[in-house]
């Protein structure tokens, strides 16, 4: 088993493992091809919950649970707001969490748990009233987000303390990209079809089975993650500082207020853009022939060239690149709407096009990991599980505004 490293501000050139001429130059043994691997597969996992959520959720509330689009925008935006208040409670809860697994995997292992309870619940159809069935959406919903903050606020965490080497860094995080990808690919490819297969004419019945197997696959898939990913480097107890003082710090650092502007600006427009497409191709492209093809197109293109993105942000920056990808991004989403979105040659290619702008999937988290080194050049306390919780209250508030604006002007 992996020692672990108890001081966090190692120096570059300390030897660790002593004698061991595979180190590499942060004195640590290299990550291998099964970590990048396994961590991948933690988002893989995280997408068998998130995308049937984010894609399908409000289409079976509106369509199959039998909500008003008004009821339902409201819904979302009280949910996320709270999630958005929860995150950082988690990120400072684990994060002062001291265990012989260390701070963030027994909460992968637990929250795993709950996350597959609250997944099959929200895609459930109770017998209740219209009142019962409202209040029965607010409790399984936010469950099921508190659940997901459980599990992934760790998760997203862990590459600051199973390395210090930046490019490991990057690797691991471009690994959950792909990771993300492949899920997003696999769930618009079969969830349509599992819910006409399980359903037989009984959607209802048709949703809660896909949930109940995707959170079935999902679950062992996390507890791997958390088994193999190793915590090498640690926090002492006593070397932590108070939270109201760890909290002050991170609005003080203009570095990290950046990304968090970065992480929802990226974020409104990619789960923006995923939560309405199933709306936008059945009532305004108006071919539900081609709907499985244009939901994965673009991340077809990401997860190909997403192996690259490491060896890019090498050579031009974390800064650099996510400019170009916002660029990229956002010129085909203008495209998108004021094209002739009707012609599906066109939307083939502008969906390609916005496909480039996967590039910068680890960005975001790279530039975390910068800001939390920064913590602790600077002040000497590493706030890694907060900050990497602002990264999800980023993501959710982003995801809140835009699924609900999108809701409202439906109704």
């Amino acid at each position: 088993m992996d020692k672990e490293i108890n001081n966090v501000s190692l120096n570059k050139n300390e030897s660790v493992y002593k004698g061991d001429e595979t180190l590499n130059e942060f004195g640590m043994k290299p990550l291998s091809a099964k970590n990048y691997f396994v961590y991948g597969l933690g988002n893989f996992a995280s997408q068998l919950s998130w995308t049937m959520v984010s894609t399908y959720l409000s289409i079976f509330y509106t369509d199959v649970f039998g909500l008003g689009t008004g009821a339902v925008a409201i819904l979302m935006l009280i949910a996320k707001v709270w999630d958005g208040i929860n995150d950082p409670m988690m990120g400072t809860i684990m994060e002062r969490t001291h265990t012989k697994w260390g701070r963030f995997r027994p909460y992968i292992v637990v929250g795993a748990i709950f996350l597959v309870i609250f997944t099959i619940l929200t895609f459930t159809v109770p017998g209740f009233s219209s009142t019962g069935k409202l209040i029965y959406a607010y409790i399984t919903y936010i469950g099921l987000g508190m659940s997901y903050t459980m599990t992934n606020v760790p998760y997203l965490a862990l590459p600051v303390v199973m390395t210090r080497d930046p490019k490991e860094i990057n690797k691991l995080n471009a690994a959950q990209m792909m990771g993300m990808t492949i899920g997003q690919i696999i769930l618009n490819l079969t969830v349509l079809k599992l819910v006409l297969w399980f359903g037989k004419g009984n959607q209802a019945a048709g949703y809660q089975s896909t949930a109940i197997l995707l959170a079935l696959i999902a679950l062992p898939i996390f507890w791997l993650v958390a088994y193999l990913s190793k915590e090498r480097i640690t926090v002492k107890k006593e070397d932590q500082g108070k939270v109201i003082d760890g909290i002050k710090l991170i609005f003080k650092n203009k570095n990290l207020l950046c990304i968090m502007l970065y992480v929802m600006a990226n974020m409104f427009g990619m789960l923006g853009r995923i939560s309405v497409a199933v709306y936008f191709y059945i009532y305004c492209v108006k071919n539900f022939q081609f709907i499985t093809i244009f939901m994965m197109m673009q991340m077809i293109v990401g997860t190909i060239i997403m192996p690259i993105t490491p060896k890019i942000i090498e050579k031009i920056g974390n800064r650099k690149t996510a400019i170009i990808s916002m660029a990229i991004q956002g010129t085909a989403l203008i495209v998108l709407f004021v094209g002739p979105y009707q012609n599906i040659i066109f939307d083939f290619i502008v969906l390609i096009f916005y496909g480039l702008g996967y590039i910068a999937g680890p960005c975001g988290s790279c530039m975390m990991v910068d800001a939390i080194d920064d913590f602790d050049d600077k002040y000497g306390i590493r706030n890694d599980g907060m900050t990497f919780s602002l990264q999800g209250t980023a993501t959710k508030i982003a995801t809140a505004i835009a699924n609900s604006a999108f809701l409202v002007y439906c109704n």
